[in-house]
């Protein structure tokens, strides 16, 4: 009998490599959130950091330059902790699509692997017909044998 052969195997492992590098462009997405919402986190305590050393400036009367300082320093944190925050939102969004892509190229990958799985049952099952025809050939056979009158020699 002839070996299995699955023709579309080419298909499939380009369909596996593609599965393969948007699992890990999904990995990449998902750090590059991870890594934003650190940087918009770190934004916000030192925003609040600055907040409470402004108001103990203030409380101590300190000089007006420093508590001005404070006081901008504190909008810049606070137009980069939107800025960062814009920076989550647009990972969040490329996450996702990586996250579509990866499903899509998983859904792919199965189908092609199901695909195979069914054939080869297909294939075993006619070798196992192909195999019992044999069988059953020989044992007509051997029943045949005494009736003609050729003995078997053992």
């Amino acid at each position: 009998m002839r070996p299995f052969v699955f023709r579309a195997y080419a298909a499939l492992d380009l369909r596996r490599q593609r599965d393969k590098d948007a699992q890990r462009d999904l990995a990449m997405a998902n750090a590059a959130v991870a890594l934003a919402e650190a940087e918009r986190d770190a934004s916000v305590r030192a925003c609040e950091e600055g907040k409470i050393r402004a108001v103990d400036e203030e409380r101590r009367g300190g000089e007006l330059a420093a508590v001005m300082w404070y006081r901008n320093w504190i909008l810049l944190q606070q137009r980069e902790i939107e800025r960062r925050g814009e920076l989550v939102i647009n990972r969040r969004a490329d996450a996702d699509k990586a996250r579509e892509r990866a499903t899509r190229t998983h859904v792919d990958v199965r189908v092609l692997e199901k695909l195979r799985e069914r054939q080869y049952r297909a294939y075993t099952i006619e070798v196992q017909r192909a195999e019992q025809k044999e069988i059953d050939w020989l044992a007509v056979l051997r029943s045949l044998a005494p009736a003609a009158g050729l003995e078997e020699t053992q």
